[in-house]
């Protein structure tokens, strides 16, 4: 494969692509990647991997329909939106971004935020309603929701709404102003914290598993939220 980017590893790790934005290995337990563009646009975002540690010193994960963890979606969504490659749609390295990945704890990936100085911090997750896969609703019940503190937040969690929730199966797509995340009260940079769909229908599911269609639309909106720098 022709390299279009240096990768900088803050330990050591080894990661192998696969085929639709997949890595065939899993990622090291607390140890950040850099991915660093050819052509950098000054910008650092910060992808942070949903980890549920629960105030111990260990990642839990939710689960939903058919063996989905939520997890390991995350990690893989954050590789996806950094260097899926699909024509037309640029991905956040071609767009010119440095990407952190943070892949710790809750409380490293905020502290290695504010450290690397990131101008954003996306968390990415998928929500639920309870802990059953559920079947016979309506798309209404679900949707891709967004939530925020700041006001700079609520205009990224606008964008994000409105550019991932215009591909998520759920119609009821959101934003919500929560002050009771650390990710959002205790990173310096501004915080969109995106849930891209519920992990408990299997409409959703399918959708959060085919991420290579869509999820340029997070690089998208990101670069919408900065100005195209």
């Amino acid at each position: 494969m022709r390299a279009f980017f240096r990768r900088t590893l803050s330990l050591v790790a080894t990661l192998a692509l696969g085929t639709g934005g997949l890595l065939a290995v899993a990622p090291a337990a607390a140890a950040d990647v850099t991915y660093v563009p050819d052509r950098w646009n000054g910008k650092v975002i910060y992808l942070s991997q949903a980890c549920h540690d629960r105030g111990d010193t260990k990642c839990h994960t939710n689960t939903g329909c058919a063996g989905f963890s939520e997890n390991r979606n995350s990690y893989l969504l954050a590789v996806s939106t950094t260097t899926q490659r699909v024509p037309d749609r640029l991905n956040l390295l071609e767009r010119g971004y440095k990407v952190v990945r943070g892949n710790g704890l809750t409380r490293s990936n905020i502290a290695n935020s504010n450290r690397v100085g990131a101008d954003l911090h996306v968390p990415l997750h998928s929500n639920a309603i309870n802990t059953s896969c559920e079947t016979g609703f309506s798309a209404a019940r679900y949707g891709t929701h967004v939530m925020y503190v700041s006001s700079e937040g609520r205009e990224c969690a606008q964008i994000m709404k409105t550019r991932v929730g215009a591909s998520s199966p759920g119609t009821n797509d959101a934003r919500h102003y929560r002050t009771d995340l650390g990710e959002l009260n205790q990173t310096n940079a501004v915080s969109c914290y995106l849930e891209q769909e519920f992990h408990v229908w299997g409409r959703g599911v399918q959708w959060m598993r085919n991420r290579s269609d869509w999820s340029w639309r997070i690089a998208l909106s990101v670069d919408h939220y900065l100005g195209y720098p």
